[in-house]
């Protein structure tokens, strides 16, 4: 007997930015927060059958919107990969990025990852120690 495949979708991580652009006939396979000493993020992955053309074509005109801007775009030929950075205009975004990636192994599969900021855990901080008197 085959495994079932699942069904369910893979959720984006609590707190992620409702705003951000997601390319909607990707299905995303992988959504979590990272919290680490260097910084926190939220690492997204996506894939489509849609071109890599059409993904980035999505992304630069959605990324050029506010509250978001596109700063930079990096093309790796020999990769079939394409870097988008871009960061949030209002504040507390932070900057983060996007790349874009032709597989050709089995058919086509363009992959989307995206990269972006998290702000800071919401635990309860630690009190202030009051100055000696």
């Amino acid at each position: 007997m085959s495994p079932t495949p699942s069904t369910a979708a893979v959720e984006l991580p609590e707190g992620f930015p409702e705003d951000f652009p997601i390319y909607e006939k990707a299905t995303i396979t992988a959504a979590r927060r990272i919290d680490a000493a260097q910084g926190n993020i939220y690492a997204i992955g996506m894939e489509t059958t849609d071109s890599a053309d059409s993904v980035r074509s999505f992304y630069e005109a959605r990324l050029a919107e506010a509250p978001w801007e596109v700063s930079n775009v990096v093309e790796i030929a020999e990769e079939n990969t394409v870097i988008v950075e871009f960061a949030r205009r209002d504040s507390g975004g932070g900057a983060g990025t996007l790349a874009i990636q032709e597989e050709q192994t089995d058919g086509r599969k363009t992959l989307i990852t995206v990269s972006l900021p998290a702000p800071t855990s919401s635990g309860t901080p630690a009190p202030t120690p009051s100055p000696a008197p």
